[in-house]
């Protein structure tokens, strides 16, 4: 089961203002990650390899946060969110 903000303040994991402040810095993040990479697009460069480049730096950072074990744990979630996510054609639609 995965774990909303509101799950963690209700099992005392996380204070209401650090779930606030947490979820505010993940929206922020994502948003500013979009911007990059709708740049990069404009530029007609290849969004991708920065999105590669996301990953590689995140990768690291995971693990010196959380050590290999936890890190594989949250790379094995996501893989699992890629897994659920329609495929969408050139045109952005579902396929």
């Amino acid at each position: 089961m995965i774990k909303s903000y509101s799950d963690h303040i209700k099992t005392g994991e996380l204070s209401q203002i650090d779930a606030i402040k947490n979820q505010s810095v993940r929206e922020a993040a994502r948003h500013a990650m979009s911007m990059t990479l709708a740049a990069h697009v404009k530029q007609e460069l290849p969004a991708d390899a920065a999105a590669f480049g996301v990953l590689d730096l995140i990768a690291v950072k995971m693990v010196e946060w959380y050590g290999p074990e936890a890190a594989r744990d949250v790379f094995n979630h996501y893989a699992e969110v890629c897994g659920r996510q329609p495929v969408k054609t050139a045109e952005g639609g579902d396929a």
